[in-house]
């Protein structure tokens, strides 16, 4: 059986991610100069010192009290620094020498207070994951309350009967309230599934049934995404925890997971993506839960995930090869059982294929439209690099570095083609070209994109070491190895077929990417438990600069953050 209080810690995390969404639409002002005045702060202050007493009248246990009080000051610091970012923006003669010495500043208080935390708690503890989680979140928060919604988006249109893309697609759901009468494959964007669509679509029926101003819709859905993005950081440890990772690696998991910039830009995206990716997280918990308890209650809750996760859009089911493999992994150990996986089997199909397949089925016999169709732009656009060969786009580095942020339009100069450097660019800086207006997000931008290159290496050699080492966590690493695999594969694949730069986008492989944080956590909890075998002063030594590396990563994040905020409307 499971520790129950990480149990309950896991569940409070869950709570969290849907709670403060809610939280920050009553108490923060997106469309206005100032995110929260002076009253609504108050209010705040007083919501969450109500919430610290209530825990102590109800005599919580001390840790929960502990962490919840570190939780609070969090918060009203985070508010305080969106306000002092307000301050900055309506400034206009700041000058780079006091950008710089803000930054340091916040890179000394998060580094000072988390080590501090660490020695109160005499190394990583599940306090200390507990607010890192917690500090992830409270970063998407800093993004989406200062970022307008219309910024660092992909193909959104209008909320308009003209507007096509992701928010015309919204319009028709929340106007009519069925699927656009139209042929799919002659409107930008309709050609896709329509949950993330749907669910947006009623979001707008709350918002206009709470009498919100429809100038500031748009500015709200985020509020939406904002929560998934959360939910998908306290999924990844839920999913560390199944697969029995240690404290440290647990650590580097969140830190890498829950601090990559694009992860955290991501989050106030207004497309289907984040939803998608948020199911496909899902799947592989619970798939991973049900091979511990294969239930039936366990296979529907995966069938429905999948169903979902296609449903917000197809290369969802890019997880479903790791799903086969754990499936008929865990039938062959029970095989003298095969009657009640069969009758599992045989209802997970009936769920997810229904769920995941019937839009596609539907535009193939209503309009034609093959499945997996996706539209190219053509050749005469500013993105086309397909007269790069594989070669070229794989190993030929001239000019990738000279501008580290994407470089996209080949009309008016350099355009980037190197599949693995492109993808690092979207990584950290996702389609924004801030990071050279200030000394302060150049230095922390270049710091960061090396730091996130070396991530993505370390993620290659460990992936290998796990699958090498031998420990009893055989089945997650066919798991893993599987569903990363598929996924890198197909998203070669894709950028071959469509040789555009918006193709090696970071966000087709977000699912993989947090796979890869996982197989990183794992090999660290194989190397310290080595080391710690032969030596404690090894094993200290392996967690400290796990740690270390690991803050150090998030805390440049965040004022990477910091930085572009008071250089952006």
């Amino acid at each position: 059986m499971r520790n129950r209080s990480v149990m309950k810690r896991e569940n409070r995390m869950l709570a969290a991610a849907c709670m403060l969404p809610v939280l920050v639409g009553i108490f923060f002002e997106q469309d206005e100069s100032y995110k929260i005045s002076i009253p609504r702060f108050l209010l705040l202050a007083m919501v969450i010192l109500a919430y610290n007493v209530l825990l102590f009248v109800k005599k919580a246990e001390w840790e929960r009290r502990k962490t919840v009080m570190i939780c609070s000051v969090m918060s009203l610091f985070a508010t305080a620094l969106i306000q002092g970012v307000c301050m900055l923006r309506q400034t206009e003669a700041t000058s780079d020498s006091l950008i710089n010495g803000l930054g340091i500043l916040l890179a000394l208080i998060v580094l000072g207070a988390f080590f501090l935390q660490v020695k109160q708690e005499k190394g990583i503890t599940e306090n200390v994951i507990t607010v890192v989680i917690f500090a992830s979140f409270l970063v998407r928060i800093f993004y989406v309350v200062l970022t307008q919604a219309h910024l660092f988006q992909n193909d959104l249109a209008s909320f308009s009967d003209e507007g096509y893309g992701h928010l015309g697609y919204i319009y028709y759901l929340f106007q009519d309230g069925r699927l656009p009468d139209i042929n799919p494959m002659e409107y930008y964007e309709l050609y896709q599934p329509p949950l993330h669509y749907a669910v947006s679509a009623l979001f707008f029926k709350l918002c206009q049934l709470l009498g919100c101003p429809e100038g500031i819709w748009e500015e709200l859905l985020q509020l939406l995404t904002l929560g998934y993005s959360m939910l998908i950081v306290a999924f990844v440890d839920k999913i560390a925890i199944r697969m029995k990772l240690s404290l440290t690696g647990r650590l580097a998991v969140v830190c890498f997971a829950g601090f990559l910039p694009y992860g955290i830009m991501i989050s106030g995206s207004l497309n289907n993506d984040l939803l998608m990716i948020l199911c496909m997280v899902m799947v592989i918990y619970f798939t991973l839960k049900w091979y511990e308890e294969p239930t039936f209650k366990n296979i529907l809750i995966m069938a429905v995930c999948i169903g979902c996760s296609m449903m917000s859009k197809v290369s969802g089911a890019l997880i479903a090869p790791a799903m086969a493999v754990l499936m008929l992994y865990r039938a062959w150990q029970d095989r003298g059982q095969w009657k009640t996986y069969l009758k599992q089997y045989i209802s997970f199909g009936l769920v997810a294929f229904p769920l995941g397949m019937w839009h596609p089925v539907y535009n193939w016999l209503k309009w034609g439209m093959p499945f997996g169709y996706v539209p190219a732009m053509g050749p005469e656009s500013g993105q086309f690099i397909g007269q790069y060969d594989k070669w070229s786009r794989f190993f030929d580095f001239n000019q990738a570095f000279d501008q580290l942020t994407v470089q996209g339009d080949r009309f008016h100069g350099f355009t980037d083609y190197n599949l693995p450097v492109t993808v690092i660019k979207f990584a950290v800086f996702g389609e924004s070209n801030y990071y050279k207006a200030s000394p302060l997000t150049q230095f922390t931008g270049t710091v960061i994109f090396w730091a996130t290159l070396a991530l993505f290496c370390l993620m290659a050699v460990s992936l290998l070491a796990w699958c090498f080492c031998r420990d009893r966590r055989m089945v997650y690493k066919m798991f893993t190895a599987t569903g990363i695999v598929v996924s890198l594969c197909y998203f070669v694949r894709f950028c071959w077929q469509y040789p555009y730069v918006c193709t090696m986008n970071i966000r087709y492989i977000m699912g993989a990417f947090y796979l890869g944080c996982l197989t990183v956590g794992a090999a660290v909890t194989n190397l310290r438990d080595k080391l710690a075998a032969r030596t404690m002063r090894a094993g200290r030594v392996c967690t400290m600069i796990v740690t270390t590396v690991s803050a150090m990563y998030a805390a440049a994040v965040l004022v990477l953050m910091a930085g572009m905020e008071i250089l952006l409307p």
